[in-house]
């Protein structure tokens, strides 16, 4: 499931809700704008109703006795229609209700309202009537309802248009805000991922807002107390270690002597019980320092070390324990084991993965160790681990095996030292082109300027 993202939130949120006040501010424009030009049209027919009466008026006064001709009135000519109709129409009509006069557009048939002043509405038109004083002549004057509907949508889209501009330029610009204001948020959170179990310094609350002052205090809080914690646990695991390491060399050197003076009496075999006791426990107590020392951020160092020669030297050391046959020892003729490592850690990293394969591998087979350009290769043969296991591995107290003697440190002390350096530990189960055996790799992090080796050569 994808993460959400407060920007991508926040400005979503923002930009709906400038949308919705613009268009809620343009409805009420619109409204506001559909009463003025309402009032303004009726002006317009007001006015004209009442110079069209002192006109015709006057015109009928000069004309007495006049009728019109037919029952529509008398029709006047537009001098200039200009292509387009009459948008605003009149009649003048007698008190009873003939039609003496009536423009070019003007219908023949009298308009549905009244001889009453004041507005009227009849059917599509929206009536104004006015009469001289005598009350023998009335002036009507009529605007379409659909002119006024076209006026009043032109208006309302040159309301709404700008906003469908503004929408996306108020989106880029709430997004430029949104992210310029959460700017010290994102350096705040790169500042508490940058800190792990070997950096525990406090995180910096330069540049931080006032509101987020209180977290950068509760950080630095969290980061003392669990600093604190990993403190006491190394310290212990290390006086422990350094502590037992006395009294089981002495318990073990008595037991061995112990051991010779007993010759073949049956007691014999619960002092070898005792002796493969004290060297697990001296074993544990071994792995125990290591740890500490890992978790003490000892694997990284400033600049690139050339690992090589200490590989060489473990691996020599190594295989002194070991009969000849039992230990294979290939170096491409460029590798480059260059690498930002402690030599220290990277020799208890490498004398743990051979210790893992002298343990859990196959007795009858040989276990090879392979440098080549960036990384070290440790295979042993034995039987396959299954995936499920394969993941546990790097765990603490984890065995691949049940009846090995082994303490289950060994690839956790690996792991955290080669990762300490920007490389990682890969576990393999089975070999390539095989259904069994183990393969564990220190692949070291890349240095500017080398170049992969061509094959392996082989060392003894």
């Amino acid at each position: 499931m994808k993460t959400p993202s407060l920007t991508r939130r926040l400005i979503w949120i923002l930009t709906l809700a400038a949308v919705v006040l613009w268009l809620l501010a343009a409805l009420l424009a619109a409204n506001t704008l559909r009463m003025r030009l309402n009032d303004a049209f009726d002006g317009g027919l007001k006015e004209t109703a009442e110079r069209i009466l002192s006109l015709a008026a006057d015109s009928l006064h000069d004309e007495p006795g006049e009728r019109p001709e037919h029952d529509g009135g008398r029709e006047i000519p537009m001098l200039d229609d200009g292509g387009g109709g009459e948008y605003i129409v009149y009649q003048v009509r007698a008190s009873d209700g003939t039609i003496l006069l009536r423009s070019h557009d003007a219908p023949t048939a009298a308009f549905a309202v009244p001889l009453a002043a004041g507005f009227a509405d009849a059917g599509p038109w929206r009536v104004y009537t006015v009469g001289d004083p005598t009350g023998l002549i009335y002036t009507q004057v009529a605007e379409a309802n659909v002119h006024r509907a076209e006026s009043l949508w032109s208006s309302v889209l040159a309301l709404f248009w700008p906003i469908a501009l503004l929408v996306p330029l108020s989106a880029l610009g709430i997004f430029a805000a949104v992210r310029t204001g959460l700017r010290p948020v994102r350096q705040f959170s790169v500042r508490i991922g940058e800190q792990h179990a070997a950096n525990l310094s406090a995180v910096s609350d330069d540049g931080l807002p006032a509101e987020l002052q209180p977290i950068a205090r509760a950080v630095n809080g969290l980061i003392d107390r669990v600093s604190a914690a990993l403190e006491a646990e190394r310290s212990f695991a290390s006086n422990s270690a350094h502590e037992l390491r006395t009294p089981i060399a002495g318990s073990l050197a008595q037991t061995q002597r112990l051991i010779a003076e007993l010759g073949e009496s049956p007691a014999r075999d619960r002092a070898l019980q005792i002796e493969a006791s004290l060297r697990r426990l001296e074993h544990l107590s071994e792995k125990l320092l290591q740890l500490s020392r890992a978790e003490a951020g000892l694997g990284a160092v400033a600049a690139p070390v050339d690992l090589l020669p200490a590989l060489k030297v473990v691996v020599e050391d190594f295989g002194r324990r070991l009969p000849p046959e039992r230990l294979t020892f290939a170096v491409a003729p460029d590798a480059d084991l260059r690498a930002p490592m402690d030599v220290d850690a990277f020799g208890i990293a490498v004398r743990n993965l051979l210790e893992n394969a002298r343990l859990y591998g196959d007795a009858a087979e040989p276990i090879s160790v392979t440098a080549s350009s960036g990384q070290i290769e440790i295979r042993n043969g034995g039987p396959a681990v299954s995936a499920e296991k394969l993941a546990t591995l790097k765990r603490r107290f984890v065995r691949g095996s049940s009846q090995a003697q082994g303490a289950g440190l060994g690839l956790a002390i690996v792991e955290s030292l080669v990762r300490q350096a920007g490389g990682q530990l890969d576990l393999l189960s089975p070999l390539p082109d095989r259904s069994d055996g183990f393969l564990a790799r220190i692949v070291l992090p890349p240095i500017i300027g080398t170049t992969p080796a061509p094959g392996p050569r082989r060392e003894r």
